[in-house]
C-alpha cells in the first residue's frame, strides 16, 4: 500500500502583506485634487447621488478630491472647515476658548467620503488606503489654496449607519461623541439629534 503525501505551502503573515502590497502597486491608485469648475460640478453630482445624506455642499474652506484606480473613479472625498465648537476635540487638544478661536483653521473635517462599488472584504482596505493617501497631500493642498496648513483632521461617523472601520484602519483615533448638532451654514448649527 502506498500513501500520497500532499505538500501544502504554509502562508505567513509576511506573505499576505507582501501580496497585498504588490496588488496595491499594480492598481495605480491616485488621489486627484479637483480644481476646475466642471470637475467640482461632477463631484457635486456624484456625491449628491451616492452619499447617504444626499448633500454635496461643503461649508467654509473646502477641497474636493477623487480617488482613481487606473483612471477610473473609485471614491469621492470632501474636506471642509472644522466644527466651531466640539467639546471632545477641544478637550483632547487642550484648547482654551482663545486658542480654539485662533487655531481652528488648522483643523479640516472629512465631511464627505463616498466609496464607489459594492461593499466587499477589501473595501475597508481600499478606503483606509485612500484616506491615508489623501491625508499625505491635504495640508500642502490646503496651504496652496488657503495660505495655511492643516495640522489635524476630524470626521463624524453616524454609529447607527457605520462602524468607522476604514478610519480605524487608517489610524484615526475616536475621541468622543457630539451633542447632535450639524452645521447648515457657515455660522449656523441646527440640532438633528443624531450624535456622531
Amino acid at each position: 500500500m502506498t500513501s500520497r503525501i500532499k505538500a501544502v505551502r504554509s502562508v505567513t503573515g509576511a506573505d499576505l502583506v507582501t501580496e497585498a502590497l504588490q496588488q496595491f502597486e499594480r492598481d495605480n491608485l491616485i488621489i486627484e485634487l479637483l480644481i476646475e469648475p466642471e470637475q467640482e460640478a461632477e463631484w457635486n453630482k456624484q456625491v449628491k447621488k451616492r452619499h447617504y445624506l444626499k448633500q454635496h455642499r461643503l461649508v467654509g474652506e473646502s477641497l474636493r478630491y477623487v480617488a482613481k484606480i487606473n483612471g477610473k473613479p473609485v471614491a469621492y472625498l470632501g474636506w471642509s472647515s472644522a466644527a466651531f465648537h466640539l467639546q471632545a476635540r477641544d478637550t483632547w487638544i487642550g484648547w482654551t476658548e482663545p486658542l480654539r478661536k485662533a487655531r481652528r483653521q488648522l483643523v479640516a473635517c472629512n465631511a464627505r467620503f463616498v466609496l464607489l462599488g459594492p461593499k466587499s472584504p477589501t473595501s475597508v482596505q481600499l478606503a483606509s488606503r485612500i484616506l491615508s493617501l489623501n491625508l499625505r497631500c491635504l495640508s500642502e493642498d490646503w496651504q496652496h489654496r488657503y495660505g495655511h496648513p492643516i495640522a489635524l483632521a476630524e470626521t463624524f461617523v453616524d454609529p447607527k449607519r457605520f462602524e468607522g472601520t476604514c478610519y480605524q484602519a487608517a489610524n484615526w483615533v475616536e475621541i468622543g461623541v457630539t451633542k447632535g448638532f450639524g452645521r447648515t451654514h457657515l455660522d449656523f448649527y441646527q440640532l438633528h439629534a443624531k450624535p456622531k
